[in-house]
């Protein structure tokens, strides 16, 4: 017996045959019968290709002599059965060789939340959500509690979480992800007892202790809904209502992948990143939803390396993401799974969103032509507003920063941004707020840099700028360009439910620098 790492996957209770779990043909594989205690398991190794390594093609022709070496990758999978449920075991590349659909995903991370010593955890991986998807790794030099972490309690969606195992008799370190990838002394025959044992940790609801923001976001588990809730998706997909969604790579793309490809090919096409747009390519007219189901889960988003060799894939299905109301319940679609945002808390995001108010102020319509620096000169004009838009202040040490976009006689900063569908892109207008305000109170160089642009417009409105400066007399506005004909007292109620949680970290943030905060809505002016 000896020290040993292995990745362990829970497969779902629907796989009665060890082949029900893998994707590639009985050709593809060898198999194995392994002996593993008093179970009996079988091992399924794929067959071995060599490459040139991408290092090879770029010394090989100044080097004498010539370079001519390969690599070889291995992939295999170990599927055993104990406590009434398969598991796979998986070497090398072996996740490769299991069909995506044949396992639980998350079990590695509830797992690592029960076992893991709460009290010396190794890193995390998380994705928050506006208008895009952001993957976070965080690692602490030493083993530390889960505030080293620094995770926003509020947006993150924990996807992964390592650390040293709690109980001994289990293992030494662990992380968890959908698998569960266990250090331990351990050795074939104790194989089954493991798997038992993890599958014990992912029942138990203890973690609710240490970590009890973490269902905030919760996976949906039963069949019934999760196809109901996949059809009513795939529906509106195939009638084509593509601005409901996003689309991204599911997992934290690792420096090896370059760019993307699609299969099936397109003409070619390579991505430098994918997104939404692979929606209209593979459903290229209104169909049913049992269709545009189909079509998402066979096209392909592949990650390849430099030498254009494939790390990774995914179904555009498992890159949607995509937010939905159902009654009371607030849905959400990512990486091929639904989660149930838990009502509570959904609830006060919600209140939140509601209770703030448009300011009053009379910014003119949009109209459908413009782009938004050409709505904020036009409004400037029409409004005796000074356009501060793309008018930065680089102040030493600093990332350049934008005031607002438009200021008003009264103090007003205003900062505009089109919203567009699905995760409105709100992300830089938020932090545009925020960083304004910041350095407004904080940076005295900021404050005459700013009091010089607005002299540029009008002297009086420089005097609103006072040494020291009076936030409670200066409100910031948050104005969004709608679709919407008549603009809404209450626009902040209509946002993708990620962005209400982000729009309620950036007002707290400003509330606390005593700015008053506003979120008003910019209708389009109507065709013709």
């Amino acid at each position: 017996m000896g020290t040993e790492t292995i990745t362990v996957y829970l497969l779902k209770d629907t796989v009665t045959a060890a082949t029900d779990a893998l994707r590639v043909e009985p050709n593809e594989y060898r198999e194995h019968a392994v002996r593993a205690g008093r179970t009996t398991a079988t091992l399924y190794v794929a067959q071995v290709d060599d490459r040139e390594p991408p290092w090879v093609r770029l010394l090989a022709p100044v080097t004498e002599p010539p370079v001519a070496e390969r690599t070889r990758t291995s992939s295999a999978v170990l599927l055993l059965r104990t406590s009434r449920r398969w598991f796979a075991i998986a070497f090398g590349q072996g996740r490769h060789l299991l069909d995506p659909a044949a396992y639980v995903r998350r079990f590695g991370l509830r797992v690592a939340l029960n076992a893991a010593d709460p009290a010396q955890l190794r890193g995390a991986q998380a994705r928050s959500f506006n208008e895009y998807a952001l993957h976070t790794q965080r690692q602490v030099s030493r083993l530390s509690g889960v505030e080293a972490l620094e995770l926003d309690i509020e947006r993150d969606l924990v996807t992964s979480l390592a650390g040293a195992v709690g109980d001994p008799a289990l293992g030494k370190r662990i992380e968890g992800r959908d698998a569960v990838r266990l250090t331990a002394e351990l050795s074939v025959s104790a194989l089954g007892r493991i798997c038992t044992a993890l599958l014990r940790e992912y029942k138990k609801t203890g973690y609710r202790t240490h970590y009890p923001w973490i269902d905030n976001v919760e996976e949906i588990v039963d069949p019934t809904k999760v196809s109901t809730l996949d059809e009513a998706a795939a529906t509106r997909l195939g009638e084509r209502r593509f601005p409901d969604f996003d689309l991204f790579p599911p997992e934290l793309v690792t420096g090896e992948i370059v760019q993307f490809r699609t299969y099936p090919p397109l003409g070619g096409l390579v991505l430098v990143e994918p997104d939404s747009s692979l929606l209209r390519h593979a459903i290229p007219r209104a169909m049913s939803g049992a269709e545009a189901n189909e079509k998402l889960r066979y096209f392909k988003v592949i990650g390849v390396d430099d030498n254009g060799d494939e790390i990774d894939r995914w179904s555009l299905w498992e890159c949607l993401h995509h937010e939905r109301r159902s009654g009371s319940e607030t849905l959400v679609l990512d990486n091929g799974q639904w989660y149930r945002v838990q009502r509570n808390f959904a609830k006060g995001v919600d209140d939140f969103a509601r209770e703030l108010s448009s300011s009053g102020l009379d910014l003119p319509a949009a109209r459908r032509t413009e782009n938004e620096g050409q709505y904020n000169a036009r409004a400037a004009n029409d409004r005796a507003l000074a356009l501060l838009d793309q008018r930065l202040i680089r102040l030493p040490g600093l990332s350049a920063i934008e005031p607002c976009d438009l200021f008003s006689p009264r103090g007003h900063f205003i900062h505009v941004k089109r919203r567009k569908g699905g995760s409105a892109p709100l992300s830089h207008l938020f932090a545009q707020a925020s960083v304004s305000g910041e350095a407004l109170l904080e940076e005295p160089a900021f404050r005459v840099a700013l009091r010089g642009k607005l002299s540029e417009t009008d002297a009086t409105l420089a005097a609103l700028i006072t040494e020291p400066p009076k936030s409670a007399s200066l409100p910031v506005v948050l104005g969004l360009i709608t679709k919407a004909s008549t603009p809404s007292k209450r626009p902040a109620a209509a946002l993708p439910f990620f962005s209400k949680i982000a729009l309620r970290q950036t007002v707290k943030r400003l509330r606390a620098m005593n700015f008053e905060v506003f979120v008003d809505e910019i209708p389009t002016e109507p065709p013709g």
